[in-house]
């Protein structure tokens, strides 16, 4: 029956056999084309299965025989291995590195067991190759990035490890927040020689500190004074009297002025010495010096200089020592997370004096008025803060007088002398940090420095000529009227 009807003949008209012809043809093309579709499908499976492998998180499976792969696993971590073959021998070149358990024929475990690098085969039962494992075991950082998300959410730190070291990396809005990093992963990884750090700084890390040291000094100074010398004859006998209480004890200063009358008359001669001085005297000091340093830094301001003081001798020589003197300031400013500048200040203003200063040897050492401030604090960018303020007055008052005859009313002040010293101080220094921002062109003390000519320095005795004089549109100015005025 089958061959009967293979072998059956059916007969069509010219055209329908015309029809049938193209139809055996199109079919033939489209099983041509579902033939080289399936041995296309065919080599996309033979691609897909000749990979290597398909990993996640904790498992690694291997479809081809022969093949090396590196995986990175994580200390005291485990990675389930699934082989296509069944597996007779297993070789760990570095045991303490990771170890290697099978579950079966054909699953295994690799745990990582210390930060190090290792390859792992396992072998059929022939001794071929059924696949080679380069494995490298590191620190595991997710809880070490977990806590650095944490404790400094608005920074981009990324954590990358590498055996028992650990590199920190991305950006950082501070400094502060950069040291907060380092601290915790110094303590993860065990030490700080295990911790690379190129964390990068992304907001504005200069801080220029502006200082303003205002000071008023008043001093008062009265003395009044009698030198009496007395001398009396009579006959062979003469007795003498002398009273001259010294002035000056309390403030240090010998009055210059006097006024002198004598007497003389018979066997009695007197002569009497009036001393007396009433000084004022009032001091302004405005110290302004700016400072700019960056984040985390330091820098130090000097405008004054030095002078030696002597110290000691050395064969015969004199030994000197140059101590400094003016205005100084030390800062170091570290900008935190939160926009808070920390500051550490140190600032003085000091200047050589005689008050206080001693003759040694036909030396005279000068002794130093210092007002100085240190201290640390905390404020945000522009604000300002007074760090020291001081309002001080001294009444210094001294007598010196002849004992009994001093003491009695009106008739004892020709017997004694009188120093009144009062003297009253008012400092005050505050402080303005301000994050540094590029800025325009800085206009400079000497721009508008214009020194006069010969006629005006000869006939007017200007040293230099006005300036500032009508700019702007703020309306006329009448007289002489500019920034110097001679």
């Amino acid at each position: 029956m089958i061959g009967n009807k293979m072998n059956m003949h059916i007969s069509l008209p010219n055209n329908s056999s015309n029809r049938v012809f193209q139809m055996k043809q199109a079919s033939m093309c489209v099983i041509r084309q579902g033939f080289l579709t399936f041995i296309m499908a065919i080599g996309l499976l033979a691609i897909i299965s000749s990979t290597v492998y398909a990993q996640s998180n904790s498992r690694l499976r291997i479809s081809n025989v022969g093949g090396s792969q590196n995986v990175q696993l994580g200390m005291n971590k485990s990675l389930l291995v699934d082989l296509p073959r069944n597996v007779a021998e297993v070789i760990v070149s570095q045991p303490a590195v990771a170890g290697a358990i099978m579950r079966n024929a054909r699953s295994a475990i690799i745990q990582g067991m210390e930060a190090g690098e290792t390859n792992v085969f396992f072998l059929d039962a022939n001794g071929g190759q059924i696949a080679v494992i380069e494995i490298s075991v590191v620190s595991d950082v997710s809880n070490l990035s977990a806590a650095l998300r944490s404790i400094v959410p608005n920074s981009q730190i990324q954590v990358s490890s590498f055996g028992e070291r650990i590199v920190l990396s991305g950006t950082a809005n501070s400094s502060d927040d950069i040291d907060k990093a380092m601290a915790i992963a110094v303590q993860f990884a065990g030490g700080e020689n295990n911790v690379a750090n190129v964390i990068t700084v992304s907001g504005a890390q200069q801080v220029m500190l502006k200082v303003t040291v205002a000071e008023v000094q008043r001093e008062t100074i009265r003395q009044l004074g009698i030198n009496l010398s007395a001398a009396l004859s009579v006959g062979d006998l003469t007795t003498g009297l002398l009273s001259a209480p010294p002035n000056g004890g309390a403030s240090n200063v010998s009055s210059p002025n006097s006024f002198t009358a004598s007497f003389s008359g018979g066997g009695l001669s007197i002569d009497a010495t009036l001393r007396a001085l009433e000084r004022r005297g009032a001091l302004r000091t405005l110290a302004s010096p700016t400072l700019t340093a960056i984040s985390g830094g330091e820098a130090s301001f000097l405008a004054g200089g030095e002078y030696p003081v002597p110290v000691g001798f050395d064969n015969g020589q004199i030994i000197f020592e140059f101590k400094e003197f003016g205005v100084k300031l030390n800062f170091s400013p570290v900008v935190r997370s939160n926009g808070v500048i920390s500051l550490d200040i140190e600032t003085s203003v000091s200047e050589p004096t005689t008050e206080g200063g001693f003759n040694a040897g036909g030396i005279t050492i000068p002794a130093t008025r210092e007002r100085e401030a240190k201290t640390s604090v905390q404020m945000r960018s522009g604000e300002t803060l007074a760090i020291a303020g001081l309002i001080e007055d001294k009444v210094r008052q001294q007598f010196n007088s002849l004992p009994g005859i001093g003491d009695i009313p009106i008739l004892g002040a020709l017997f004694r002398s009188r120093d009144f010293v009062r003297s009253q101080t008012e400092l005050l220094i505050l402080v303005t940090p301000v994050m540094a921002q590029p800025g325009g062109q800085v206009r400079l003390p000497t721009d508008n420095m214009n020194f006069s000519g010969d006629a005006e320095a000869i006939f007017l005795g200007h040293m230099q000529r006005l300036y500032g004089v009508g700019e702007g549109s703020g309306g006329q100015l009448n007289g002489s009227v500019g920034f110097v005025l001679d």
